[in-house]
């Protein structure tokens, strides 16, 4: 979850295993997180099915707690390539390009509440209702966010069969309302600058992979920095790696929305999730005809570096 709030007061970040090995391999701590709070079960109810429960491996922690983690493990490198012409790396507005496709539109907000039974202490719940989803990450003893997705919080409980019995909410008041909807600049890349970072493209916190997709797109952007250093700076020589980094972002947008595709295909029968499901199934098919401006792949990330097909690895 992203919700523009400061790191100290943010909701809680549920990383898999996968992601926490992919910042781990990115940032060469073997270490990073070995202390963060685990939740080693996931519960399920979806579709108006009973729960299920599913074995689950992924820690808990703050927007401010990953800060300081990676903030820890920083340090200064020699010996970095030089751009051989004025490059710009764009993380927030004002972008080149401005213009920013949104798949749908999911409100949401976030509570801490009081967990009323100790096993949630190391699970986390999802839980479908018609007008949208709750999500709860246990974020201490008898403590956890809820994420609700949709409708405002007390709506999404008052139709909620196994979260809201599991819970007791306090005084304070949701967070404000942020947008959790898949979004992406039309154009990730021009001749002298690239895109990147959460406000450059966003995944829906429902597939729990936006962790590890900044991940993956900061080793990326480095590769093809990387690449680009090694060339004359022309605006010839460029191209291909940023065409490159636009497309590989692009599919990877397009391989999200099929996901939640299958999510919110099944979630409950009502106007909201097949609104959900339309808006989901009208950006696969923008992705898709996006990237069939863009020639095949020409390069695979080894590492941090991008590799001709058909090279050696």
């Amino acid at each position: 979850m992203h919700p523009p709030a400061r790191p100290s007061s943010a909701p809680a970040i549920l990383l898999g295993a996968v992601a926490v090995k992919l910042l781990r391999d990115c940032l060469e701590a073997p270490d990073l997180l070995a202390n963060a709070r685990h939740v080693r079960r996931r519960i399920v109810a979806w579709g108006g099915s009973e729960p299920t429960v599913l074995p689950h491996d992924a820690v808990v922690l703050s927007g401010g707690d990953l800060h300081a983690a990676m903030e820890h493990v920083r340090t200064s490198r020699t010996g970095e390539a030089v751009l051989p012409c004025a490059f710009g790396i764009h993380t927030e507005a004002p972008f080149p390009v401005e213009d920013m496709c949104r798949f749908g539109a999911r409100p949401a907000s976030a509570q801490a509440v009081t967990l009323l039974h100790a096993e949630d202490e190391e699970a986390c719940w999802v839980e479908a209702v018609a007008q949208g989803w709750l999500f709860m990450i246990p974020s201490a003893p008898k403590a956890a966010w809820l994420l609700g997705v949709g409708a405002e919080i007390p709506e999404l409980l008052e139709l909620s069969r196994h979260i809201a019995p599991r819970i007791e909410r306090g005084e304070a008041s949701p967070s404000a309302r942020f947008e959790t909807a898949p979004r992406m600049l039309t154009r990730l890349s021009g001749p002298d600058w690239l895109a990147c970072g959460t406000y450059a493209l966003a995944f829906d916190p429902l597939c729990g992979d936006g962790t590890a997709q900044a991940a993956r797109e900061a080793s990326l952007a480095a590769a093809t920095l990387h690449a680009i250093a090694g060339t004359n700076g022309s605006e010839e020589a460029v191209r291909p790696y940023l065409d490159h980094y636009h497309s590989m972002l692009l599919a990877g947008m397009r391989r999200h929305l099929r996901q939640c595709g299958q999510f919110y295909a099944t979630g409950a029968d009502s106007p909201w999730w097949r609104a959900q499901l339309d808006a989901t199934r009208e950006g696969f098919d923008w992705c898709s005809a996006q990237l069939a401006t863009f020639p095949e792949p020409r390069y695979r990330l080894n590492g941090l570096t991008l590799t001709p097909l058909g090279s050696p690895q």
